[in-house]
């Protein structure tokens, strides 16, 4: 006989904070909205109980952010966001019959690999449901969690210079709201059919960023034996001037909006207007640096770099790579050439200066080889430049960092149709192949073999820990053999050399500096 709550859809699992509801869509269990914490405006992420049965059929708010805007969304984000998802695939329930066998019931209980995901959206945008669950589950057998966290000012804007001691962790409340959610999930993955030690993250762009500021933190190594991170490494990580300087930027724009007084009217400042402030802000070709995480001596380390150098930091099994041409979508626009130095300027900041001496550098190389540069060769050279600055050359070196301090790593170079921001993880699962419009010369059948062979590349490492033999290719981890995978027209293996990236920044993308008599 079916176990009745089974029978009618449902599953109530026991969390160490309470009961919480979900229901089956077709082959998965899906529990949505599930809080792991509350926080106050710019506070720390604390731990949140609840009574009774606590019924997770709709997504929890997103994020504040832009799109909040949008006529009709307002309801659907807050500044109260800190809540996950999860999906479990049908059969992981303790039992789901009261008739079946010991040995049976033994291999149904038998703990699932989970996989989490921390969205991208340059901490400011995307939230953690903009990802299909049944895209990414499929028939494969684990579990996936997604997880919302505060972006932009809320999450992200470093008011420790400006109002004191207090407030010092406030440039890593994302980074604090990420931990709370990650211990919440190692703590309660069990109930639901996981494995606490089968725990890989993964996330792209703004996702991967996370990872690389969060693996600084000791308790990371108990949190996950995993990560898979695309377009994105440690980069992200801003000084604390640079951040004091965004935040004096903040509040000026605030100051001539006619919404900010003094420091402290942030605190209790109508949350629109505090968006608007930040849109003003960002409102530049090249404004992805601007939020992010902040070695701040409180949640990260001031010597993080010399850390990472000593190798501490996370170990573990680690899938890491990016697009070849991240920065594609730059090139587009009118007059790209002459712009790109502003763009680099927006991106880098202090750092646009090794960008533009490296474009003059190749340049000089032209002419002294005899030739002028066309402007698609140009063109070309700048989308490599920024493409490897803002984040090829990053996870090139998390790669061989991770590795040389004792993980198994597996690198990888997506250089498959534009090879553009994050394509990787979008034809894996997002169904960016069925896109026509990013691609020229490629079939659409073409094109979805080679999002399956990416996507099952990613699952393996999930279930496995190994991405297995993508396109045939027997791959090994750099410990191994010092090389890179490229997803192109034909997957292959390439040595790793120093030729693979551009080498010139500095361990942080983003660097500003105050300027003289300014606080």
């Amino acid at each position: 006989m079916m176990n009745e709550e089974i029978r009618q859809g449902t599953w109530s699992v026991c969390t160490a904070h309470g009961i919480v509801e979900g229901r089956r869509e077709k082959n998965l269990y899906c529990f949505r909205g599930v809080p792991y914490a509350r926080a106050d405006r710019f506070m720390p992420p604390i731990e949140y109980n609840w009574e009774g049965v606590r019924k997770a059929e709709n997504f929890g708010p997103a994020a504040i952010q832009s799109a909040s805007r949008q006529a009709g969304q307002r309801e659907k984000y807050g500044e109260d966001c800190l809540n996950l998802n999860i999906f479990v695939p049908f059969g992981a329930a303790e039992s789901e019959e009261e008739s079946v066998s010991q040995d049976t019931l033994s291999a149904e209980r038998q703990l699932l690999p989970v996989a989490v995901w921390l969205h991208g959206g340059a901490f400011q945008n995307g939230t953690s449901h903009d990802r299909d669950e049944k895209r990414v589950v499929r028939d494969h057998r684990f579990i996936y969690v997604s997880v919302e966290y505060r972006l932009g000012a809320l999450g992200y804007l470093y008011l420790g210079e400006a109002l004191g001691e207090k407030y010092r962790h406030t440039g890593n409340n994302g980074t604090l709201d990420q931990l709370a959610a990650l211990k919440w999930i190692s703590e309660n993955i069990r109930a639901f059919g996981g494995d606490p030690d089968r725990i890989t993250i993964f996330g792209e762009s703004a996702g991967a960023k996370s990872l690389g500021a969060l693996f600084l933190r000791p308790e990371m190594r108990s949190f996950c034996r995993q990560a898979l991170m695309g377009s994105g490494a440690w980069q992200s990580i801003r000084s604390e001037e640079t951040a004091a300087c965004v935040t004096q930027m903040f509040l000026e724009e605030g100051k001539k909006l006619g919404y900010l007084w003094k420091t402290e009217d942030i605190l209790t400042l109508d949350v629109d207007k505090l968006l608007t402030i930040q849109e003003h802000v960002v409102d530049n070709p090249g404004n992805t640096c601007m939020f992010g995480p902040v070695a701040d001596g409180a949640v990260l380390p001031l010597d993080w770099q010399e850390r990472i150098e000593r190798g501490e930091y996370w170990q573990g099994n680690v899938m890491v790579g990016s697009c070849l041409h991240e920065m594609y979508f730059t090139s587009l626009q009118e007059d790209f050439v002459e712009k790109a130095p502003v763009i680099a300027g927006y991106l880098f900041g202090e750092n646009a200066r090794i960008a533009e001496a490296d474009f003059q550098a190749y340049e000089k190389s032209c002419v002294n080889s005899g030739r002028l540069p066309s402007e698609k060769e140009k063109t070309e050279e700048w989308v490599r430049i920024l493409s490897d600055y803002m984040y090829r050359t990053y996870s090139r070196r998390l790669a061989e960092q991770l590795s040389k301090s004792g993980s198994r790593v597996w690198y990888y170079s997506f250089e498959y149709g534009p090879a553009s921001h994050v394509l990787d993880h979008a034809m894996a699962f997002d169904n960016a192949a069925a896109d026509d419009s990013l691609f020229h010369g490629q079939s659409r059948m073409e094109r979805e073999i080679m999002a399956s062979v990416v996507y099952e590349t990613f699952v393996h490492f999930f279930e496995t820990g190994t991405p297995g033999r993508p396109g045939g290719v027997e791959w090994k981890p750099l410990d191994e053999e010092w090389s890179v995978l490229a997803f192109g027209e034909k997957i292959h293996l390439r040595p790793l050399t120093d030729t693979e990236t551009l080498d010139g920044f500095p361990q942080s993308v983003f660097r500003l500096m105050m300027k003289r008599g300014e606080n």
